[in-house]
């Protein structure tokens, strides 16, 4: 009984440390670039589509930016 038990940690450890290098790895924090950087990203891409298409570029643009780590910044006219 205390042979099973024993294989049973055996395993249990061997799989976990099979999983901690995957876990470390994956939890490397990338380098956030700047605003102007990821906003010319962004229009690169948003570029393909043809302009008639104003509301899907808009939001493909800003679902971009929110993958950068930014939110789309207001413009002053829509204020006025």
């Amino acid at each position: 009984m205390v042979k099973f038990k024993f294989l049973g940690a055996v395993a249990a450890l061997s799989a976990a440390a099979l999983l901690v290098p995957a876990t470390t790895a994956s939890a490397a924090k990338a380098k956030k670039i700047s605003y102007e950087e990821a906003w010319a990203t962004c229009r690169t891409e948003v570029s393909i589509l043809p302009g008639e298409q104003q509301q899907n570029r808009y939001a493909r643009g800003a679902a971009c930016m929110k993958k950068h780590g930014y939110r789309l910044k207001k413009s002053s006219m829509s204020s006025m």
